[in-house]
């Protein structure tokens, strides 16, 4: 029988080691400590001692510490998942209780009925230690140790067992714990070898040898390197010490015995090892902690989440803040209102889609509007007959145009993507097949752009079409959205600039939807020394902000991308991580901001005029927190703190009616929109339509709030925000469901706010707009329905009804100053306005 002593490296500062693992096989071995295991999926067997039990799904087992004990999964098809808590005995010692002399049964599967609120409380805790540790909450080392606590006093209270009941301790096997208990002490001893453990146990060396051997299945000597081996790896992995230095601190008589054994156990050396398992610390926890844990499991451990889940909320309540509404710092440039989009050009012939633009355009009033695929197939513009001539067809385009100006909003229009019979690849992204590549025949696609500006030029007139705005290509920094080369795309820029303006120079040609990966940021500078080159211009720069950040504790890997890849859940993870990237913390949009303009400014023909034409919290068109009443509080918050810095910000999308990727597409799928596909209202809808009542003057603007006038009425817009946690920014949705969408966010706290508003004469109506989990987000709406998925139109009529803001309305009467309070509920937004009445 081959028994192993484990080396359980506890987390810095905490007296525990949780993780989630696959089981396959794992051979008889012991530890220490106490240890419980949670299994989240599939079957596994476990043998303590002599004793044999079956585990299922959803099953708790407890083993002692010094147990013997054999792993071996029974999943026939799939993998078995198990959670692990491993803590310490010994820290319990200082709380006077002696652990390592008390013996625990659990085994979930013969509790009785009755006792199951134990085994919930137990999930409950177990799920919640993982979720502390994986998202280094605030204080969390605390908060696990309260958590071991209440844990121990339910083993104590509930599973404790007398030494002799169900209790077969190593009768035979008694002497060989203790030997390897004292190996364990003393490995680390250089010269501690056979004849320092006989004496200590007076047994003749020749007799303890053989009896190892037969009992282990190893000599003394290999066992004792591999367990200096062992404890060896994790300083291997988290250190710069060198292999000597290791050598010599875990046993080795000098380096060359470490390497021997290195290979002999796992068939590489030190080094490839530690290039190969490297792990970063920081303030005592692996960084890429994730990496040891099985993520597939993490969405069975977090539906435990709920389990004490009792609505009691902190309340944060802030300084008294005093404003003088009267002066006011300068007129406002409403860029928040100025540019909208939507994803495929096309979209726009649909009914649906029509309906919600005017719906929105009412209620909120963009300026512009921003779209992929002016020349894509679908609209059939440029077309091919069997003798190889061409022949262009702008009928759909002139409905499509006609569509939105019908709205009241002017085309922002995208220059791209290469219609297919004119590409010189095959390369394309999404399911409608956007080529990106260059033209076969640059003068065709100059004759293309000819015919496309001068006929909307007569059809609409010179002095409408000067004022549209016209982007040049997508992202051409990233190669799926260009299949040549920098080079290439250079020329290929400056001749259709050169067309375009041949045509009229006041036409506004810019670019080019440029998205801040650090990896791209050549791209830029090499393009302002070609443009200076070649005598070409770009009339405004634009480019793209999404919350991503690079994430310093990964190692870039490799990862292909295919056209029309569904880029969400576990392929965005990898993509993510492929390109050593994470979402992140809440102040990192507006570095990003601050970044771009940075670039921009120092570069001779980008420092112009500039615009976000896309912009959103995740690149992820599944992420279901797009859904939730977060959404309204990130805008919010956002627009507040970057307005000012451009000319318009395009939220990426208005609406769901979004089709880049086939996906199944359920009515709250997490899509980009302000609105679903079936012109539901979301949270985020409401932050727009409140940003467009601000005034016309800005009083001033805090962390949480911007306040403004228009004549002598004010307007005053709050927002409570909250950044979702460590591991749902790592790309790992296991915290999330259809239903339940909010044990991500890390502080959750209602927000008391006062202020005294000084400048204010007389009576006024105070007119208080909001919306939170309760008023004003479907979603919330759709949870509390039952979350149907069909629904008929009394439902949808129901869900409209409470997709709408809450209302409070009060009569005041003001003499120089009012002091209002008011409250929000985490991801709230309000808009209160102070309308002076006569």
């Amino acid at each position: 029988m081959h028994y192993q002593y484990e080396q359980i490296d506890y987390q810095v500062d905490l007296p525990i080691n949780i993780f989630t693992h696959t089981v396959e096989q794992f051979p008889f071995h012991w530890h220490e400590a106490t240890e419980i295991l949670f299994v989240l999926e599939g079957e596994l067997d476990i043998r303590v001692n002599q004793d044999d039990y079956h585990l299922q799904m959803g099953d708790v087992f407890l083993v002692n510490g010094n147990e013997l004990h054999f792993i071996n999964s029974k999943t026939v098809f799939g993998q078995t998942q198990v959670l692990a808590l491993q803590f310490d005995n010994r820290y319990f010692k200082n709380l006077g209780t002696d652990l390592e002399q008390k013996r625990f049964y659990l085994n979930s599967r013969e509790v009785e009925e009755g006792s199951m609120f134990v085994l919930d409380e137990i999930k409950y805790i177990l799920a919640n230690m993982m979720d502390l540790v994986l998202n280094k909450k605030n204080l969390y080392h605390l908060k696990v140790k309260k958590m071991l606590l209440d844990l121990v006093v339910i083993l104590l209270e509930h599973f404790e067992v007398p030494t002799t009941t169900k209790q077969k301790r190593m009768e035979d096997d008694q002497r060989l714990a203790e030997i390897l208990h004292y190996m364990n002490d003393h490995c680390l001893e250089v010269h501690f070898g056979l004849q320092d453990i006989a004496k200590k146990f007076s047994l003749n060396p020749h007799y303890l040898s053989r009896y190892f051997k037969s009992n282990v299945g190893v000599s003394l000597k290999k066992y004792l390197d591999s367990m200096r081996l062992n404890k060896s790896l994790f300083t291997l992995r988290t250190t710069e010490e060198t292999v000597t230095e290791i050598a010599l601190k875990f046993g080795f008589p000098d380096s060359k015995a470490y390497y021997r054994v290195f290979k002999e156990v796992l068939g590489i050396t030190p080094m490839q090892y530690r290039e190969q398992y490297q792990l970063e610390l920081k303030k005592g926890i692996v960084k890429d902690y994730l990496s040891i844990n099985s993520k597939e499991s993490f969405t069975n451990l977090f539906k435990y989440l709920d389990r004490k889940d009792t609505g009691d909320i902190q309340i944060t309540k802030g300084e008294t803040r005093t404003i003088d509404v009267t002066n006011y710092l300068h007129k406002i440039d409403r860029s928040f209102t100025r540019l909208s989009t939507f994803g495929f050009a096309p979209h726009a012939l649909r009914k649906d889609f029509y309906d919600q633009l005017k719906q929105i355009q009412g209620d909120i009033g963009f300026e512009y509007i921003r779209f992929h695929g002016i020349f894509s197939d679908q609209l059939m513009v440029y077309n091919e007959r069997s003798d190889g001539s061409f022949y262009f067809n702008f009928n759909h385009i002139d409905s499509l145009l006609d569509n939105l100006l019908d709205a009241h909003v002017k085309p922002f229009i995208e220059i791209g993507f290469m219609p297919k019979d004119l590409a010189s690849t095959e390369k394309k992204i999404f399911w409608w097949d956007a080529f990106v590549s260059p033209p076969k025949e640059m003068d065709r696609w100059i004759r293309l752009l000819d015919a496309f500006f001068r006929h909307v030029m007569n059809r609409y007139g010179l002095q409408e079409v000067r004022t549209w705005y016209f982007e040049f290509w997508n992202e051409p920094e990233v190669q799926h959205f260009w299949g040549g080369t920098r080079q290439e795309f250079f020329t290929f820029y400056a001749e259709s600039y050169r067309c375009i303006k041949a045509i009229d120079p006041e036409l506004k040609i810019g670019g080019f939807g440029t998205i801040n990966f650090s990896k791209h940021q050549t791209w830029l500078s090499e393009f302002d020394a070609f443009a200076e080159k070649e005598k070409v211009g770009v009339d405004f720069f634009s480019f793209h902000v999404y919350n991503l950040s690079k994430n310093s504790s990964s190692k870039p890997k490799s990862i292909e991308i295919v056209s029309g890849m569904d880029l969400t859940g576990t392929v965005m993870q990898k993509v993510a991580e492929s390109n050593s990237i994470m979402l992140g913390d809440e102040h990192n949009f507006s570095k990003i901001i601050d970044d771009m303009i940075h670039q921009s400014k120092e570069l001779v023909t980008l420092n112009q005029e500039r615009w976000i034409t896309e912009w959103n919290a995740n690149t992820d068109s599944r992420d279901l927190l797009h859904d939730t009443c977060y959404m309204g509080a990130f805008i919010t918050k956002n627009v507040i703190e970057n307005f000012e810095k451009v000319k318009g910000m395009g939220f990426w999308t208005f609406t769901d009616i979004f089709d880049e990727f086939q996906l199944e597409q359920p009515l709250f799928h997490g899509g980009f929109g302000l609105m679903t596909y079936n012109g539901i209202k979301k949270a985020g809808y409401h932050a727009f339509y409140f940003l467009s009542k601000l005034g016309d003057y800005l009083v001033t603007k805090l962390e949480d709030m911007i306040v403004t006038k228009s004549g002598e009425d004010y307007q005053i817009l709050l927002f409570n925000y909250s950044h979702p946690n460590h591991l749902y920014r790592s790309f790992d949705y296991s915290q999330l469901s259809p239903t339940s969408r909010y044990k991500v966010f890390e502080d959750e706290r209602v927000k008391s706010i006062q202020l005294t508003l000084e400048g204010l004469h007389g009576e006024y109506i105070i007119k208080k707009q909001y919306v939170n989990r309760h008023q004003g987000s479907s979603y919330d709406a759709w949870v509390d329905t039952g979350a149907p998925s069909d629904m008929d139109d009394d439902t949808i009529n129901y869900m409209k009804g409470r997709a709408e803001p809450g209302v409070k309305i009060q009569h005041i009467s003001a003499q120089n100053n009012y002091r209002l309070e008011t409250f929000l509920h985490p991801h709230e937004i309000q808009l209160i306005e102070i309308i002076r009445r006569y």
